[in-house]
């Protein structure tokens, strides 16, 4: 009968310092994403930053009719990380809506 008892005692005793240690745990969890995420960062750089430079590499060897049409589609800040609406990025006219880039 007293090892039943001391097995009750022994598990409450792990579930109530289980208890107690979960935030602690779930802060050191958190504190590891956190950082690993802060490494590729720095290591990979944002995804969101590689594309200007690709880019720009485009828009140095267009020719100026395709800077025109670049311009006048990209030209308000529209674009796929830009927020605005149809209206706003449509041409005026309707001719070929493609640049040859």
């Amino acid at each position: 009968m007293i090892p039943q008892i001391l097995k009750t005692v022994l598990a409450g005793v792990l579930a109530g310092v289980a208890i107690f240690m979960m935030p602690f745990i779930i802060i050191k969890v958190l504190i590891f994403f956190l950082l690993i995420k802060a490494i590729f960062r720095l290591m990979g750089g944002g995804r969101r930053h590689h594309w200007r430079y690709a880019y720009a590499h485009k828009y140095k060897n267009m020719t100026e009719e395709e800077r025109i049409a670049f311009k006048q589609k990209y030209g308000n800040g529209c674009g796929w990380n830009y927020h605005c609406g149809p209206e706003d990025c449509e041409p005026t006219d309707n001719k070929d809506k493609t640049t040859g880039v």
